[in-house]
């Protein structure tokens, strides 16, 4: 047994290692015309819903905007620039902060006329190397970032657009929720107006503001993408994309898999979080975890400006934490960085009688030089769940019980899960001419998992349900690296961007088998619980080996000042895996295959701030090991091949941005067949969907994140034809996430922000007998920016998610088990920048 999923997809496969969809639905089809009235209407409703607040009040916003240009008679007094800072915070009613050594024997005139404020800080600020920054309605002098000679050197005598400069991609988008740009494996980082795919980086303030706890947090701003498991009250996560499942196993660290933690990946030191939506692995390698899309997170690196920073935080019902961020650079250029962060969190959660206790720290070290890059990152994080939540099953035919309240738990009080995760890497990167470059990269991890749940099945409508407990303890080595390199050149009047990358992954994984501990009736809504274990001692053996290798080349040619932008390219992936018999030590399955697949992508710019795109892209992707509650336990199911076209148009206004894409997706099905207990490939899955997602700040304090996806998933090729034209399991018609801050103008310094999220019916097995309920759920939340006595600067943070304590089930694309809600939560925190 892995995890929760077991039961339905994979005796030694690990979180990484889930077949990517698994569709199972039947039901009477809602035809176009019935569905495209009631999705736009619910559209309609959910928007106007989350940006109630923001329309209610844009004149308040206007009102701010405008005091900040509205002249005023300042009377500032000629010497220290500390001190007429001071006096103009008096005068002006803003709050203001600045570190005293950045302002120490600077002088300033006197300044005696009637300005607007921003003149007033410019002329202050004149000569000085400082500058104004807003930051959540607040002033903060800073000193102006001095470019490296590192990031501009591979520019040097090159045509290249000026936003495709690192420091520009790299730099927020209006408002700071996402950056301009991500890296994109083998591509590079790019601009987000230069990138042929759907993609979405958030921010490290984003991270902060939402007070996100994992990367479930972080996705959850994206109507594409659901989250299969309760994101921080469980103790792994799955991520449904654009109806395909991606495990947490599949999430990279700075564009390499296997290294960030494999079941649930804390936000703590990470700078980033990249989501590409779609097949990726011609860009990232072969996937351990689906092709749904891609994340990757992109670490924290030591900025020129020292910080230390605490944050203290609670998180219903009772867990209290205490995270620390310290930032320093050294050297006569600050060439070199050392970035640290700690966190410890421990108590209650919103869920009765569970707790957790979260230990987790990342180091990163970092040197820029003129022609050298190097960095290495290092982390552990632990997570003890005690009272953990598992997966249920309804029994075959059977309509699903009505969900009981998120915030009881049926599983018995003797549950826990302990997780491990230990990881490293390194990578350099070496400009051989300002046209060439290497690097190289690799890192390992090691994962150890010690669970002992139960798991629920046969579930009836009253709420009755087998309750199975069950033992494993399973250990992950992963190690994977990649070596490539970049040139740039011209032949007549086209630019060439030429790449040659290799990558290898390794997963080996040890295992005690699935242990069976008892078994008895129980209910959902009344639970008995078996009795508690005496659990036996035993030593974990070699259960798997999976092998993944890749070569990869890819040529950008771009003319006109790259308005047009075509990228031809192609991946020879291979995998390779055994399982063992963990008690003989035979080899109990194996299977090596291998493909050759294209991508071909292009970006059309027919004004400057437009951009027209298409990809055609395929991604080979791992057969799943059948698991051991099945009669057909042990089988390997065959890799097989995803292929996605799509288009779409990228709009940036300059203060709002929107993305338009229209996506088809098909790849092999597998069902879990409740009737014959087999786990088996059947047909194929199509998906075919429209998305849009928009972001940025159109109107100063006013910011918008979110979008919305139509999707019609069906299954095609079926045995027999018994599921032709039936909805794929786990993918929802109508899917829409929208969320709004505002700061408001009657309080400065106070930010209001609302989320609303919508998702329609969905099914739970392939016959689409089994539906779920749609539901709708609001998050909100308010930060305040203020200065304390010693002059730091403190940001309060109160947040509720599912204010409304909306109970739904969840489930798992193909497998058919179910998961519950997130109960609704309350989140408090106070930062301090010292």
């Amino acid at each position: 047994m892995r995890n929760h999923h077991n039961d339905h997809v994979g005796n030694g496969v690990d979180c990484g290692n889930v077949m990517s969809h698994f569709p199972m639905s039947k039901h009477q089809q809602v035809s176009t015309r019935q569905f495209l009235p009631r999705t736009i209407s619910a559209a309609i409703q959910a928007l106007l819903l989350s940006g109630a607040i923001a329309t209610l009040n844009l004149s308040y916003s206007v009102s701010a905007y405008a005091a900040d240009s509205q002249v005023h008679a300042y009377n500032l007094p000629a010497g220290s620039l500390e001190d007429s800072l001071n006096a103009l915070a008096k005068q002006s009613g803003i709050t203001l902060t600045f570190d005293p050594a950045l302002v120490k024997g600077k002088t300033v005139p006197a300044i005696n006329s009637q300005l607007s404020r921003q003149l007033v800080l410019q002329r202050l600020l004149e000569g000085t190397g400082l500058e104004p920054i807003t930051q959540d309605g607040a002033i903060v002098i800073k000193r102006i970032a001095i470019v490296n000679k590192a990031d501009t050197l591979p520019e040097v005598a090159v045509s290249a657009a000026a936003s495709q400069l690192p420091g520009d991609i790299s730099k927020p988008y209006a408002g700071g929720q996402v950056a301009r740009g991500a890296k994109l494996g083998v591509l590079g980082e790019r601009d987000m107006m230069d990138t042929p795919f759907a993609v979405t980086s958030y921010t490290a303030k984003t991270i902060q503001n939402q007070q996100a706890q994992s990367v479930a947090d972080l996705v959850a701003n994206d109507a594409s993408i659901r989250n299969v498991d309760p994101s921080n009250s469980g103790y792994s996560n799955f991520f449904n994309i654009r109806g395909f499942l991606l495990g947490n196993g599949s999430i990279a660290l700075n564009g390499l898999y296997g290294i960030a933690p494999n079941n649930q990946s804390t936000v703590i030191g990470i700078e980033r979080v990249e989501v590409l939506k779609g097949p990726a692995a011609f860009l990232y390698g072969i996937s351990p975890s689906g092709t749904g899309g891609a994340i990757n997170l992109v670490t924290k690196r030591a900025d020129d400006q020292p910080l230390t920073q605490l944050t203290t935080s609670y998180i219903s019902d009772s867990q209290i934490g205490q995270q620390m961020d310290i930032g320093r650079r050294f050297g006569e250029n600050k060439e070199f960085g050392v970035r640290a962060n700690v966190l410890y969190r421990g108590g209650d959660t919103a869920v009765d009688d569970q707790s957790q206790r979260l230990r987790t720290g990342t180091l990163g070290l970092d040197y820029r030089g003129d022609r050298v890059r190097l960095s290495m990152d290092y982390g552990y994080q632990e997570i003890n769940t005690d009272r953990a939540n598992s997966t249920i099953s309804a029994a075959t035919g059977v309509p699903v019980a009505d969900i009981p309240n998120a915030n009881k738990s049926y599983a018995s009080p003797w549950n826990k899960v302990e997780l491990r995760d230990s990881y490293g890497m390194l990578r350099g990167e070496f400009d051989i001419t300002p046209d060439l470059n290497i690097y190289v990269a690799g890192g390992k991890s090691h994962t150890d998992w010690k669970q002992i749940l139960d798991f629920g099945s046969s579930m009836q409508t009253n709420g009755n349900f087998l309750n199975r407990s069950q033992l494993n303890y399973t250990g992950i080595d992963r190690t994977t690296a990649e070596l490539g390199i970049r040139s740039q050149f011209e032949t007549g009047p086209i630019h060439h961007q030429v790449v040659l990358n290799a990558t290898t992954y390794e997963a080996v994984r040890t295992s005690v088998g699935s242990i069976q501990l008892g078994s008895r009736q129980s209910n959902i809504y009344n639970p008995s619980f078996n009795a508690q274990p005496v659990i036996p001692s035993l030593s974990r053996k070699k259960a798997s080996d999976t092998d993944f290798y890749g070569y990869a080349i890819a040529d950008t040619l771009s003319i006109l000042d790259d308005r047009i932008q075509l990228t031809l390219g192609l991946r020879q992936q291979e995998i390779k895996a055994e399982n063992y018999n963990i008690v003989t030590g035979a080899t109990t399955s194996e299977y090596r295959e291998s493909a050759l697949t294209p991508s071909v992508s292009i970006v059309v710019k027919p004004v400057s701030n437009v951009s027209l795109y298409g990809n055609y892209i395929e991604a080979l992707q791992q057969g799943t090991t059948v698991g051991a509650t099945y009669n057909n336990s042990g089988q390997v199911l065959s890799p097989y091949v995803s292929k996605q076209h799509e288009v779409g148009a990228k709009v940036d206004w300059g203060k709002l941005a929107a993305t338009l894409s229209v996506f088809h997706i098909t790849q092999a099905s597998a069902i879990a067949n409740t009737a014959t207990n087999t786990f088996t490939v059947d047909g194929e899955q199509r998906n075919r969907g429209i998305e849009l997602n928009v972001f940025g700040e159109p109107w100063q304090g006013i910011r918008f994140l979110g979008g919305i996806m139509l999707l019609d998933a069906d299954l095609t090729k079926t045995a027999n034809g018994i599921n032709n034209g039936n909805m794929a399991t786990g993918a929802a018609r109508t899917n829409i996430t929208f969320g709004g801050e505002w700061d408001t103008g009657f309080l400065d310094n106070l930010t209001l922000n609302a989320r609303v999220n919508y998702t329609s019916k969905q099914y739970a097995d392939a016959g689409n007998t089994q539906s779920l309920d749609s539901w709708t759920t609001l998050d909100i939340g308010a930060r305040y920016l203020t200065m304390v006595a010693s002059g730091q600067m403190l940001t309060l943070r109160a947040n509720i998610r599912n204010l409304f304590e909306e109970n739904y089930w969840t489930t798992f694309p193909g497998a058919g088990t179910l998961n519950r809600s997130d109960p609704r939560t309350l989140l408090l925190s106070a930062t301090i920048d010292f």
